[in-house]
């Protein structure tokens, strides 16, 4: 069974008819497992709260989600229409995994049109310049994609003045 420490989140669900709260509480009955003194009512605790999480991990109430996993997803959906929705319903998990902006090199760089450039990204994603550039920017090139205000995004490229683009996949 995995365990569910470390960078990983654990979140509960109202899948079969349980409340996130019924999943917390599976969690905090492994975290008081700790304190039983006896070897064998500790053991004994520990399966039991075991038992429970596979259960509720089984069902569906109960998800565990790597952190790393879930920066690593919405850096790949950041700049897309659908990518603002939250799968992690807000709080705390969400302010730990959110994605602002994206570093990386341009792969390579196509005119579309009026001096305007799709750009191909080492993460695989697709950009398109919405202000004309002077220059066609060149493979290798660093780039920096961040959220601006009204939910556009922003490029810099090789440190040269943030422009507007647009995903494009």
């Amino acid at each position: 069974m995995p365990v569910l420490l470390g960078t990983g989140l654990v979140f509960g669900g109202a899948a079969n008819g349980q409340s996130g709260a019924d999943s917390s509480k599976t969690l905090d009955t492994l975290a008081n497992c700790q304190v039983v003194v006896a070897d064998a009512a500790r053991l004994a605790c520990f399966d039991a709260a075991a038992t429970q999480i596979a259960s509720a991990r089984k069902s569906g109430s109960l998800l565990a989600l790597d952190r790393g996993k879930v920066i690593e997803h919405r850096r790949q959906r950041f700049g897309l229409a659908d990518a603002a929705q939250s799968p992690l319903d807000g709080g705390e998990a969400d302010r730990l995994t959110k994605v602002t902006e994206v570093r990386t090199t341009i792969t390579s760089a196509k005119p579309s049109s009026y001096a305007r450039f799709s750009l191909q990204l080492a993460n695989n994603t697709v950009w398109e310049t919405i202000e004309p550039l002077k220059v066609q920017p060149r493979p290798g090139t660093a780039i920096i994609v961040k959220q601006s205000g009204f939910g556009g995004f922003k490029a810099t490229i090789s440190g040269e003045r943030p422009i507007l683009v647009k995903r494009q996949r």
